[in-house]
């Protein structure tokens, strides 16, 4: 009895160890998954890219530009950015009423044609360069919305930043305070403009402080789930953004959020 006992159990370990053998030979058996160290994600964080609406400006975009080239993408490169410039936005009291949204606070806005020498310099660093309309204009004006208005705010820019920089590789389109009439984005279709939008950083609230606008950002990125990166949207002309930018983008790294490049292909 005792010696059929042991043989059972001799065939039943043979057999466990016959069938572990077919498996591992079969591929049916593979690696225990193992649990990602406590406290770290499986899903990597947001991608994020870089925008920057109104200039250029002689002052405010050249600290800027000297912010981005301290700031590293992910591929350990100094980061570039996207700039939606305007080509010659009114300095007059009443010609920026014209123009500009009725709430419209900040007048202080780029020009291509007044600064040229930094709209060149923005595209000597290898940053992007899209049509941010000339004047800043507010299309909810019905005199900016009309089909003629509308595509003299793309021709007059095309012909000053044909001049200042040479014929674009790409065609960009933003449209001042997002605001996108079906005139404006038929003109843009029309003329072959890729339409960018982005999310607003909030730097052009009144009295906004560094720490909202990290805030604000964090939110947006956290929310993130779309399959492509998300364009944050700076001004050149608010000083929590030429003072703070490296600040700003540093903090967000550290959230675990990844800077790239600006690349309108991936969007």
């Amino acid at each position: 009895m005792k010696n059929t006992l042991t043989i059972k159990a001799t065939f039943k370990h043979s057999l466990w160890f016959i069938i572990l053998i077919a498996g591992l030979l079969s591929g049916c058996v593979t690696k225990p998954d193992i649990a990602p160290p406590l406290g770290e994600s499986t899903t990597k964080k947001a991608e994020f890219m870089l925008s920057f609406d109104d200039g250029p400006l002689p002052d405010t975009t050249g600290r800027v530009l000297d912010a981005l080239a301290t700031l590293k993408a992910i591929d350990g490169k100094p980061v570039k950015a996207g700039f939606f410039l305007l080509a010659d936005a009114p300095d007059k009291f009443w010609q920026q009423r014209l123009y500009y949204a009725p709430y419209e606070l900040w007048t202080d806005k780029g020009s291509i044609a007044k600064y040229p020498k930094v709209a060149q310099r923005i595209k000597q660093a290898g940053h992007f360069i899209g049509n941010h309309t000339t004047h800043h204009a507010w299309f909810h004006w019905p005199w900016l919305d009309a089909p003629e208005a509308v595509l003299a705010e793309f021709t007059e820019w095309e012909a000053i930043s044909k001049r200042v920089l040479g014929a674009p590789n790409t065609r960009l389109f933003r449209p001042p305070y997002f605001i996108l009439t079906q005139n404006g984005r038929e003109t843009a279709n029309r003329l072959g403009y890729q339409i960018v939008m982005g999310k607003s950083v909030g730097d052009a609230i009144p009295d906004i402080t560094v720490d909202e606008i990290k805030e604000k950002t964090q939110s947006i990125l956290a929310a993130w789930h779309k399959p492509y990166p998300c364009v944050l949207t700076f001004h050149d002309n608010r000083p929590a953004t030429y003072g703070h930018l490296s600040e700003i983008v540093s903090y967000l790294q550290q959230q675990g959020f990844r800077l790239v490049h600006f690349d309108p292909e991936r969007l």
